[in-house]
Formats: structure tokens, sequence, C-alpha cells
């Protein structure tokens, strides 16, 4: 690997007989030197000098150079320089943790990709890096964490400010970018104040990062109450999809070809909603371990929460058909995953994401069927009708909220989770029934 210096670069004397300060990297004997004042942005700091104001690397000094106290804002000089050299390192670091071979070419892309410093007085600050680059810090770290499906979000996040600003700078983000940001989610691509707020709060989440890092000023900060408010400028409320139990009594008497797709759509669907709203990631990994003589044990995905769902006739059914049926790699539920094939966190992350596409398509074609064409039919009505029909069953409006949103979930599932024993079966029972 290579070997890393601050140095007087005195390979070439300047026209007033000074030498400029660089990075000296050196490989297999080959060295090149990158002048600091090319890695910083704040041109009120003068990265050269004569040797009279120079202190060569000591061996205790893991090669950084430094001026003397004899130059001018020598101190915050060595902070920079410092920190360059620490950037440096850490890019060998990963090249080493993920075996990537050197080049210097790749090495000064990845330099000068890095955040460019400004000292301001004795605080540090750091700027123009690429949005899409520190998108990849956070999404490599997420895929790393086996957090595959916020990975997958950030990365779509990512590409869509590749589309809108594809060389945008984390500090571009102010209040007017994210309000052309709005208007070319909204009018170019079509976007619904749902789906634009989602995209906006994972942007806000990035810049919280990026100030964390130092890498966003904090009085830059575009977002809040009197700046751009998400809240006030978006209707990001989940709509009320529920639908009424006599459609779920016509879906539940279709009569379809068994193993084909519309019977999986139509057994899934059937199955979230007698489930108290089991989403569908959820039911995609659950496993027959998670299944006891009396309940459904498992642990939500998203929220991490533990969920106990008692057995009733309907999702009993339900298992029992795929257990006679169903066998696949991994002893799951549902025929979604098979570890032969999904084997990875990312393979698994996309088939789900096709499996929910291919299942929704289908519930769409079973609305037909039961003469409602027109009825948006997807796996997340059943959480919504689930919710509100448990409402109208008679459950105080205390203790369940109007819909399952994801803004809720965690505190619906609370009520749920509160009641005394025996209370949700007995408002299921008459909802179920119905």
């Amino acid at each position: 690997m290579a070997s890393l210096a601050i140095v007087l670069n005195t390979t070439y004397k300047l026209s007033n007989g000074e030498y400029a300060v660089a990075l000296r990297v050196t490989h297999e004997r080959k060295q090149k030197y990158y002048a600091i004042s090319t890695l910083v942005t704040d041109n009120a700091f003068t990265f050269k000098c004569s040797t009279k104001d120079w202190i060569a690397a000591g061996a205790e000094d893991n090669g950084l150079g430094k001026f003397r106290r004899s130059f001018t804002n020598y101190k915050e000089c060595n902070e920079l320089l410092r920190q360059k050299l620490n950037d440096a390192h850490r890019i060998l670091k990963r090249y080493e943790d993920t075996n990537t071979m050197f080049s210097f070419q790749g090495f000064e892309v990845d330099l000068k990709n890095k955040p460019q410093l400004v000292v301001h007085g004795k605080s540090t600050v750091t700027v123009d890096m690429r949005i899409h680059e520190y998108y990849n810090q956070h999404i490599k770290i997420l895929e790393e964490q086996g957090r595959v499906g916020l990975a997958g979000l950030y990365l779509e996040v990512q590409n869509i400010l590749k589309k809108f600003k594809p060389n945008a700078l984390l500090s571009d983000v102010n209040i007017r970018f994210l309000e052309s940001f709005e208007y070319w989610m909204r009018n170019i691509r079509g976007n619904k104040d749902t789906t634009i707020s989602v995209k906006m709060r994972n942007l806000q989440r990035v810049v919280n990062q990026a100030i964390d890092e130092k890498l966003f000023k904090q009085e830059s900060y575009p977002f809040g109450e009197r700046k751009y408010s998400i809240n006030k400028r978006l209707n990001s409320k989940t709509k009320k999809i529920a639908i009424t139990l006599d459609k779920i009594g016509k879906l539940r008497s279709l009569t379809l070809e068994p193993e084909s797709a519309l019977h999986l759509a139509q057994q899934m669907f059937l199955f979230s909603y007698y489930s108290r709203g089991m989403n569908f990631i959820d039911m995609s990994y659950l496993t027959w371990n998670d299944i006891s003589e009396t309940h459904i044990n498992y642990t939500r995905r998203k929220t991490g929460g533990q969920f106990e769902i008692p057995f009733n006739e309907h999702n009993l059914e339900i298992l029992n058909y795929y257990k006679a049926h169903h066998r696949v790699i991994g002893n799951f539920v549902f025929p979604i995953f098979d570890l032969a094939i999904h084997k990875t966190l990312k393979q698994q992350y996309t088939r789900k994401k096709t499996a929910l596409k291919a299942v929704n398509d289908n519930l769409k074609k079973l609305a037909a069927m039961i003469g409602e064409p027109n009825l948006k039919l997807t796996t997340n009505v059943g959480r919504h009708t689930y919710a509100t029909g448990l409402k109208r069953s008679g459950a105080n409006t205390s203790y369940i909220s109007e819909a399952l949103g994801h803004a809720t979930e965690e505190q619906t599932q609370t009520y749920l989770d509160s009641f005394e024993r025996g209370a949700i079966e007995s408002w299921e029972k008459k909802m179920f029934e119905s």
C-alpha cells in the first residue's frame, strides 16, 4: 500500500523562492505531489513558504510536516494539514478493507471528492461535497448493517436528486433548492404530496447527518417552521383507503386456482386482514418457527416491536393450507423467498419489491373479479380495513388510530397491546363474522 506525508515540495521552486506545501504519495517507488492549495477552498490561507518556515516530519510525526510559529496563521494551517493527511489515510484504509487496488488516478478522484476544508476563526467547517457522493457513503454503511430496505430508499432518493441536479453540492441545499426540487417532482415527475414528503424527509435526514459530521453549517439549515416546512407545504397524511366488510366477504368467496398468482394475492391480503394488518414484508419473512400452537409471534422488521396474534378460524385456515402445500428453503410460510436463490439481503430486498408489485397487480385483477374495477386494492388496504373495522365493531377511538399509516404504526400497536386479553378478540369476532 502507498505511504503518505505532508511535505514542502522542494522539487519545484516558485518564482518568489518559496515552495508549495503538498501531500506526497509514494507507491512502488513512484511519487506524486498534490498541492494543499488545490485541496482547500479558503483562499485566506497560503500553503507555500520558504524552508526556514517549515518543519519536516520526524519519526514521531507519522508523516505530518508543519509550519513553524514564524508562519502567519500557522495554527489554522497546521490543523488543515493534519485533517488532509487524515482524509488521505482514511481513503487508503478503505482500499485495504475492500481489497481495492491502489492507483494514483483513483486515489486522486477520491481525494478531490472529499469535503473541502474552510477555516473560520477557530472552527473548521467542511463544504462542497457532492450530494450523491455523500449518499454513497450512507448507502454503503446501511448495506453493511443489513438495513437493505432503508438503503434502498437512500438509493432511490439519490437517483432522483442526480436527475434533478447531477452535480449539486451539500452546500447547495437551501430553501430555494428545496422549493425547486418540490416543484420538479410534482410537475415534471408527476409525484403526489405523499411521495414528495417521503423524499424530502429523507433529504432532511441526510442534511441532519451532514451537520452532525461537520459537513454542513448549522446556521444554513433550510428546514423548519419558518423556512422550508414539510408539514406546512405537503399534505402527507395517509388517505383513508379502508374497504367495506362486504367487499372482504366477496374477496374471501372467490374460488381461484390453487397455486396461481391470483390465489397467492388473495391469501396474503386476507391473511394480513385477519392477522391484525400484518405488513407484506413481515408476512414474507414469517417462518413456521413463528407459529405456536395458539399464536403467531413475530418481530416487526420496521420497528423491532414484538407482536403476538391469536389464531382465528380465517388466518388458521390459510396457515393450514400453506403448511400442507408449501415447503421452501428457509422454512417460510409464504412462497416469496427461496434461500437457495435469494441468499443475500440485497437479493431478498429486490425479490420483496418485485413480489409486492406482482401481488398488488393481481389484487387489481381480483377487484375487477368482484365487480369493483375502480377499487384501488393493495396489500396496505388490508391494514387500513382491519383498523377501521375494529373501530366500527366497538373499539373506543382512544384505543386505536384512524388508520395504520407509517407515522402511527408503533402508536397503534401500543394501543392494541394495552388491551385486556380477550378484548380485541371479542371485537374481531364481531367484524370477522360480518
